[in-house]
């Protein structure tokens, strides 16, 4: 479709020119259901329990099942939630739980993901059974569920914000499906 603008438009037509009509393309879909796959529990099912160990220990895997909370703060928040951050981060990861690890809250310098937000929230989780002691956690009054609470009330509530979750886990431990 050519880019005339409306006076242009009415010009063209009493001057009898030809206008060029219009196309349609037909839509390509693209269905991306993949594989997938399920968890593991790296210390019960991972080869090499001792270098596994290690591995985790040394930092070198960042866990057994990592996830990453993607989300947008409000711009004018922006700076409220980065002071929150330096006062807080030393405290949530003093306080949670045992098999989880705080690995800190980043934001975004440059992504291809659409709609995931510009700030991530990343989880270490040494075992699945650590994963429950989080959700547990979260919602036991504790100075844990507290701050996880203060952290989640910088996140944009409105409709259409950007938010996102992923789920990590090593791949020695993944069995792929699909």
């Amino acid at each position: 479709m050519s880019n005339i603008e409306s006076s242009g438009l009415a010009a063209s037509l009493i001057a009898g020119e030809t206008l060029v009509p219009p196309t349609v393309a037909a839509i390509e879909p693209e269905v991306r259901s993949g594989g997938f796959f399920p968890f593991c529990d790296l210390l019960k099912h991972g080869e090499g329990k001792q270098e596994i160990e290690s591995l985790l220990n040394d930092s070198v895997l960042l866990g057994a099942l990592v996830i990453e909370w993607g989300y947008d703060v409000p711009f004018n928040k922006h700076d409220e939630f980065r002071k929150w951050l330096i006062a807080n981060e030393q405290k949530l990861d003093q306080v949670t739980p045992e098999g989880v690890t705080y690995r800190g809250t980043y934001a975004v310098s440059s992504t291809s993901e659409k709609g995931s937000g510009l700030y991530r929230t990343i989880w270490a989780f040494r075992t699945l059974a650590a994963l429950q002691t989080f959700n547990d956690a979260m919602h036991a009054g504790t100075d844990f569920a507290r701050l996880i609470h203060d952290l989640s009330s910088y996140r944009d509530r409105e409709r259409g914000a950007a938010n996102s979750q992923q789920i990590y886990q090593p791949v020695r431990c993944a069995d792929r499906l699909g």
